[in-house]
């Protein structure tokens, strides 16, 4: 039977359009509802990680606990959490607050009605609060914990990582500390450090735009190096990177303590003069086929400030647009140690080709395909892009609207631990479905913005999500997977 509402309203709604001859009306009068009940899932993914209790215990609380009426690990899961569904200001919890899926995650029984004010989370000035008293000390505890939380997810030490280092650009729009004109990006912004391992982050550190990108990779590459050894003394690490990481001081140290690299490395006249044979190569072949062409060698290359020769690549490429040489340089060829002795058995440092290395008893791995080598390894250091992408587009790592530096640090950190969360359920829940290589916005619009009717008892807190959900099959695989194999 059809049930008439005489509830009068102060707030006159516009009348839409018509369904033949009923009326559509809209009102907020639903009662406990939320549009976020994927957040279930998040809160399962935290509980197999363990991450925002590490996070709570990192951060000193110099409130007294005994008038706080929200404890730190409930106001950080509301921040992490909204940022991963999608909100970005602060502001945002003055609504989120009442919610259901957020009081939920962050240990609360929900509100019996979303604005009845009896278990709302932290405001948002609360949470302002938190992000302005944060240190640098606390803020380079917490940056370990991304190192911790990619060591755990093995069940065995890998034989090989590969460590990409990228840089990019964090414009500001006010009067941050720190903040300076960039002329490569052509205005006011910070220059953020990310190093990420295939899609899992290990460095989220933000800098002024006034040094280069390679400023402070050196030391943080140093502690990385030794948290990762500590626990996997035999896994071999690779460095990656563009030719803005190629620093004398950076490689050296590399080659001082076993560390790989494949770095970028700028063009200049004598490495052209290198590869002269081959761009004219390449250049005959475009000229005759109308093709890009491009052309691979292995070079000995020393510039005037090292100490020794190091090998490079050379990339002879020609196309429309005319001449384009490329080079990366790295010491994965000697990293048997053998090759040095070698060249000064033969007294050869002027580079030679490929085939009389091998005759001069120079190893096999050395003489690689050099177009396969480029190609496989360092090119594949354009997947990075993508993760950064994620960070700034989907999870506001660029929201860096805080006056002190340092706050601005500590909301780097917030994004990032939000995109762990969500890395670890793409990596815990959808490994080997068809949607492993789903993005966090991907993730974000199936999974985690999903409405419900929130039902709350003395026994049970049930939400009930839609009956013709177009994702039904994919929440309830990732529910199993993440409760019935934690």
């Amino acid at each position: 039977m059809t049930e008439c509402s005489t509830k009068s309203t102060a707030t006159k709604h516009p009348k839409l359009t018509r369904l033949r001859h009923q009326a559509v009306e809209v009102d907020f009068d639903g009662g406990t509802l939320t549009s976020d009940a994927g957040l279930l899932l998040l809160r399962e993914v935290d509980r197999r990680i363990n991450l925002i209790s590490r996070i709570d215990k990192l951060i000193p609380d110099p409130r007294d606990l005994r008038y706080a009426t929200h404890t730190q690990a409930e106001i950080l899961t509301s921040r992490i959490f909204a940022i991963a569904a999608g909100y970005e200001d602060v502001n945002d919890h003055q609504q989120l607050r009442h919610d259901a899926a957020f009081q939920t995650a962050a240990g609360r029984t929900p509100s019996e009605n979303n604005y009845d004010n009896t278990s709302p989370l932290a405001s948002p000035p609360t949470i302002s609060r938190l992000e302005n008293r944060v240190d640098a000390k606390t803020c380079l505890k917490l940056s370990e914990l991304f190192v911790d939380v990619f060591l755990e997810s093995y069940a065995t030490p890998p034989s090989e990582i590969i460590l990409d280092y990228d840089a990019t650009d964090d414009l500001v729009h006010g009067e941050q500390e720190c903040r300076h004109f960039n002329g490569f990006y052509d205005g006011y912004c910070f220059l953020p450090l990310y190093i990420f391992c295939g899609d899992q982050l290990l460095t989220a550190y933000l800098r002024p735009s006034s040094v280069g990108a390679a400023h402070h990779v050196r030391p943080i590459t140093k502690l990385l190096v030794a948290k990762i050894r500590s626990r996997w003394p035999n896994t071999k690490i690779i460095l990656r990177a563009d030719s803005a990481f190629a620093n004398n001081r950076l490689m050296s140290w590399c080659e001082k303590n076993d560390v790989g690299y494949v770095f970028g490395l700028q063009k200049n006249s004598v490495l052209i003069e290198k590869i002269a044979d081959k761009m004219q190569e390449a250049k005959d072949h475009y000229t005759i086929k109308k093709e890009k062409a491009f052309l691979f060698q292995w070079l000995r290359y020393r510039a005037e400030k090292w100490k020794k020769y190091r090998w490079v690549i050379g990339k002879a490429e020609h196309c429309d647009k005319g001449a384009n040489p490329r080079f990366v340089i790295t010491n994965l060829p000697s990293s048997d140690g053998v090759v040095d002795d070698v060249y000064r058995r033969v007294k050869q440092e002027d580079g030679r080709k490929v085939s009389t290395l091998i005759q001069a008893g120079i190893p096999c791995s050395v003489a690689r395909n050099p177009q396969g080598f480029y190609q496989t390894l360092y090119c594949m250091r354009g997947e990075m892009e993508n993760r950064i992408k994620e960070q700034q587009l989907h999870l506001f790592a660029d929201r860096t609207s805080c006056h002190g530096f340092i706050a601005n640090q500590f909301r780097l950190l917030l994004s990032s631990f939000a995109y762990v969360l969500l890395d670890a359920l793409r990596r815990l829940a959808l490994t080997g479905t068809n949607e492993a290589r789903w993005r966090v916005d991907t993730m974000r619009l199936r999974i985690i913005k999903i409405a419900a009717r929130v039902r709350v008892t003395c026994r049970r807190v049930v939400f009930h999500l839609a009956s013709h959900c177009p994702f039904e099959q994919i929440f309830r695989s990732v529910m199993h997977r993440l409760c019935l194999t934690g």
